[in-house]
C-alpha cells in the first residue's frame, strides 16, 4: 500500500514514489547478499549508511530537485535531451513501434545516422556483413539495440564540452556501459540493452554537478578513490544529496524509462536494491560489478588474481551468475570490448 507520504514524495521528485525510487524508508531493511566488507573497520551505523544509504531519502530527493547542477539541466534548458532520441527510445519499447518511424527520425539527422552506422559496423555488435542504412542497422541489430545506440551516442556527445576531469568520468561512463552489456548478454532474464543505459548514465550526476561548479570531484576522489560507496557519503554531508540521487532526478526529468532512474538511483545503496530483490537487484549487482571491473582495468589491465580474490571476499558477485574464475577467463574479451567501445563513442563525441 502506498502511503500518503509516498504520494507526496512522488508528486515532488517527477512522479517516483518512495517505494519505487528510494526503497524503504520506514522499516528496517534486511538484505538478502551479505554484509560489506568495511563493516571489520568501521563504525557500525557508518556502514548502515554506506549499505543502505540516505536515511531520509525525501530530503535527499527533495534537495537534489532543487540543486545547482539540476537547475542548470532543467530549468534554464542548458542540458535538454533530445527529442529525437527520446522518440526513438519510446517506439523500441512500443509492441506497435514501426522499423520505418524509427528510420525516419534517425535519418532526418545525417550527422546522427553516420555515427549510428560506425558503431553498428564496430566489434561491438560484430556484423557479418556490412550495415549500409538505418533499416539495416535496425532489421541486423533490433530496435531495442538501435536505440541504445542513438541514446548512447546523443548522451556522451551532450557532454562533449567537459574539461578533462570530466571526460575521465565520461570515459568511465563509457567503459562501464560497455562492460555491464557484456555481463548481462549471459543472465537470460535480463534486457542487455536496459542495463547498457544504466552503465552509460549511472554517474551523470557527476557530470552535471562537475560543470556547475558545486561539488569538487577531484577532491572527493582522491578523499575516496576507485570504485567506493563512501563517496556518497562525502557528497551528500557536503550538499544533501549525492550523485546517484541527481543522475536519477534528471533521468526522470528527461523522460527516459523509470527503470533506468531506479538502478542509478541504487547503484550505491545495494541494500535497498537487494532488499527489492527481481531485476532492480540483478541490475544492480551487475552495475556494481562492471564498476568495479573498469576502475580495475584502468589501474591494471592485466587480469589480476587478488583483484578477483577481493570482489570474492566482498561479495561483489551476489545476484549475478559470475565468480572470480568466470571473470578471469572472460577478461580478455572483456578488456576488448571496453577498448572498442571508448574508441567508437570517443570518435562519435569529438
Amino acid at each position: 500500500m502506498t502511503s500518503r507520504l509516498d504520494v507526496s514524495c512522488g508528486a515532488i521528485c517527477g512522479g517516483l514514489s518512495l517505494t519505487q525510487f528510494a526503497g524503504y524508508p520506514f522499516k528496517k531493511l534486511v538484505p538478502k547478499g551479505p554484509p560489506p566488507l568495511p563493516s571489520r573497520i568501521l563504525a557500525q551505523n557508518v556502514v548502515e549508511e554506506l549499505w543502505f544509504g540516505d536515511d531520509d531519502p525525501i530530503r535527499s530527493h527533495i534537495e537534489a530537485s532543487s540543486s545547482l547542477a539540476a537547475t542548470t539541466a532543467l530549468i534554464t534548458g542548458l542540458k535538454p535531451f533530445p527529442a529525437a532520441a527520446q522518440r526513438v527510445l519510446r517506439m523500441s519499447r512500443d509492441p506497435d513501434g514501426k522499423i520505418g518511424d524509427m528510420c525516419r527520425v534517425i535519418e532526418s539527422d545525417p550527422g546522427l545516422l553516420t555515427r549510428v552506422l560506425r558503431v553498428a559496423n564496430s566489434a561491438l555488435y560484430a556484423p557479418t556483413r556490412p550495415v549500409t542504412s538505418a533499416e539495416n542497422a535496425i532489421v541486423r541489430l533490433g530496435m531495442r539495440n538501435v536505440a541504445q545506440i542513438v541514446v548512447a551516442l546523443v548522451a556522451t556527445g551532450m557532454f562533449s564540452d567537459v574539461d578533462e576531469y570530466g571526460a575521465t568520468i565520461r570515459a568511465h561512463c563509457v567503459g562501464v556501459s560497455v562492460l555491464v552489456r557484456r555481463l548481462a548478454l549471459e543472465v537470460k532474464s535480463m534486457a542487455p540493452e536496459d542495463v547498457f543505459l544504466c552503465g552509460l548514465l549511472h554517474d551523470i550526476g557527476k557530470l552535471l554537478a562537475l560543470q556547475s561548479k558545486e561539488l569538487d570531484y577531484r577532491a572527493i576522489d582522491e578523499a575516496s578513490p576507485g570504485f567506493s560507496d563512501e563517496s556518497p557519503l562525502i557528497e551528500r554531508r557536503k550538499v544533501g544529496w549525492d550523485h546517484a540521487v541527481l543522475g536519477a532526478h534528471v533521468i526522470e526529468q528527461w523522460q527516459l524509462p523509470r527503470s533506468i532512474a531506479v538502478v542509478v538511483a541504487l547503484h550505491h545503496q545495494p541494500g535497498r536494491a537487494y532488499s527489492e530483490g527481481g531485476e532492480v537487484a540483478q541490475s544492480v549487482a551487475l552495475l556494481r560489478l562492471a564498476d568495479r571491473v573498469e576502475y580495475q582495468m584502468h589501474l591494471n589491465r592485466a587480469a589480476d588474481n587478488a583483484f578477483f580474490d577481493q570482489l570474492e571476499r566482498s561479495g561483489a558477485f551476489e545476484y549475478t551468475s559470475y565468480d572470480g574464475s568466470i571473470l578471469r577467463a572472460a577478461w580478455p574479451s572483456l578488456l576488448s570490448a571496453v577498448d572498442e567501445g571508448r574508441a567508437v563513442l570517443g570518435r562519435a563525441v569529438d
